[in-house]
């Protein structure tokens, strides 16, 4: 309900003025008639009957005479018109008007009353499911990583099995880059080294750069072993052979090469160590 205005505080001014005018005769006349008993109510009774009737006659007279004039006189202070502030309209302040905002005041909290009793329970039913929204959630992140770490394991098992298959074949790209090499070296009285033999080792080494790029993709890379200490976390030795400037351990001749895939040892490489 909105607050009252300037016009509306005097209108109610007014209205409680005209009310006072009105009920001062009645209130007047209430206070003459209790004078009157009390004031007979203190006086002595007289010694006859017709001395009582006597002062009866005369005071009622006058009392009489003092209510006429008093009626008189409210009667000629009512005004001809009804004034605007004993009107029922939406701008004036009356009781009944009053009363009508004040009940549609009621009725307007308590619609608000219900709906936000509905809005507490609408959003208690929300963070219900809010919360078992995120139980669900939680358990289907626990679930996706569980499945996204059996897929890299099953990834890597599948990309483990499927490069071991091709090591072999750089241990003989290996082994015949080795045996071109030996064979460029050889030389004798009566025998001639072909040209073309001193450019395969180059198409050796080339196939070998690319075999080793390609099992990097998969983080796959061999293990350096020749020439370099006997490492039993990486090697097998296969055989001992006594090698004249090489000190004990040491590396001789790599047979089938090694391959480390991260930290994991993919294959040991099988080596012959110097004894």
């Amino acid at each position: 309900m909105k607050s009252p205005d300037k016009n509306t505080l005097c209108t109610a001014t007014e209205s409680r003025s005209l009310l006072q005018t009105i009920t001062a005769p009645f209130i007047k006349m209430k206070q003459n008639l209790s004078g009157f008993f009390k004031k007979e109510s203190r006086t002595s009774l007289p010694s006859t009957g017709e001395q009582v009737a006597k002062e009866e006659g005369v005071d009622a007279e006058l009392w009489k005479t003092r209510a006429l004039e008093d009626f008189k006189s409210w009667l000629s202070d009512m005004p001809s018109e009804t004034p605007p502030s004993l009107s029922v309209t939406p701008d004036t302040c009356d009781l009944y008007t009053l009363l009508s905002e004040f009940t549609t005041l009621k009725q307007e909290i308590k619609m608000q009353n219900r709906e936000q009793h509905r809005t507490l329970k609408a959003m208690t039913r929300i963070q219900a499911m809010t919360d078992e929204y995120q139980e669900i959630m939680g358990r289907f992140n626990d679930k996706t990583k569980q499945i996204a770490t059996l897929e890299e394991g099953i990834r890597k098992e599948t990309e483990k099995r499927t490069a071991i298959s091709f090591l072999d074949v750089r241990d003989s790209l290996v082994r015949g880059k080795k045996t071109c090499v030996a064979a460029a070296g050889a030389k004798g009285f009566f025998r001639r080294v072909p040209r073309e033999l001193a450019n395969i080792p180059k198409g050796y080494e080339m196939a070998i750069r690319k075999f080793d790029a390609s099992l990097a993709l998969l983080d796959i890379y061999p293990l350096e072993t020749d020439g370099v200490a006997f490492d039993p976390m990486t090697m097998k030795a296969l055989e001992k052979k006594a090698v004249n400037g090489m000190s004990k351990g040491t590396v001789v001749e790599t047979v089938s090469g090694g391959f480390r895939q991260g930290d994991e040892i993919l294959r040991y490489a099988q080596v012959i160590v110097a004894d």
